[in-house]
């Protein structure tokens, strides 16, 4: 499943151009809006990875939208983008949680690196809860069923889910690969 990127600035133009960076350069899913009022409801309904939020908008502003993210415990980075690059404003962005604070004007290399810095980061917070959740999973039957769940299914991703190469590389039967990632 591609990972999704929310981008919210109250300029159409900036929106413009970041989907236009995103989908040129990455595999990302792009959503974006102009009203950061629909960002609560927009994340009521849907999970992202990162939400690129403009600094200044009238309503939300960014540090808004970084607190709601954070008061409702969710996991998206916030990449807070402003044209009023304050040390300040900065200093409070990061220490609030932002997973980076870019200064307009950018380059889209920049953006780019920032955003794959941010789904690594995302990817790997995933499987670290993952491995938790199987540590901590009794009985150890049930954490041994569910390593061996996603021990095959990484292989598969990773071998084409070709079932023939899983089991020489897993060791495992082909009737236990099968069962797990089907025919």
């Amino acid at each position: 499943m591609p990972q999704k990127i929310l981008a919210v600035d109250d300029q159409p133009h900036m929106l413009v151009l970041l989907e236009r960076i995103v989908r040129e350069q990455t595999k990302y899913e792009f959503t974006s809006t102009n009203n950061p009022l629909e960002i609560p409801g927009l994340l009521e309904h849907n999970t992202y990875d990162v939400i690129i939020t403009d600094l200044k908008m009238p309503g939300m502003d960014g540090l808004d939208i970084l607190e709601y993210v954070n008061e409702n415990k969710r996991h998206e980075k916030v990449i807070i983008i402003t044209a009023f690059g304050e040390l300040e404003t900065a200093i409070r962005a990061m220490t609030g949680g932002a997973f980076d604070y870019i200064t307009k004007p950018f380059r889209k290399e920049q953006i780019l690196h920032t955003l794959d810095r941010a789904m690594s980061w995302q990817i790997l917070e995933s499987e670290a809860m993952a491995c938790h959740e199987m540590c901590v999973a009794e009985p150890y039957a049930a954490a041994e069923a569910e390593f061996r769940r996603r021990y095959v299914l990484k292989m598969a991703a990773r071998c084409e889910h070709n079932i023939d190469e899983i089991c020489a590389k897993s060791g495992l039967s082909r009737e236990e690969i099968v069962a797990i990632v089907g025919t």
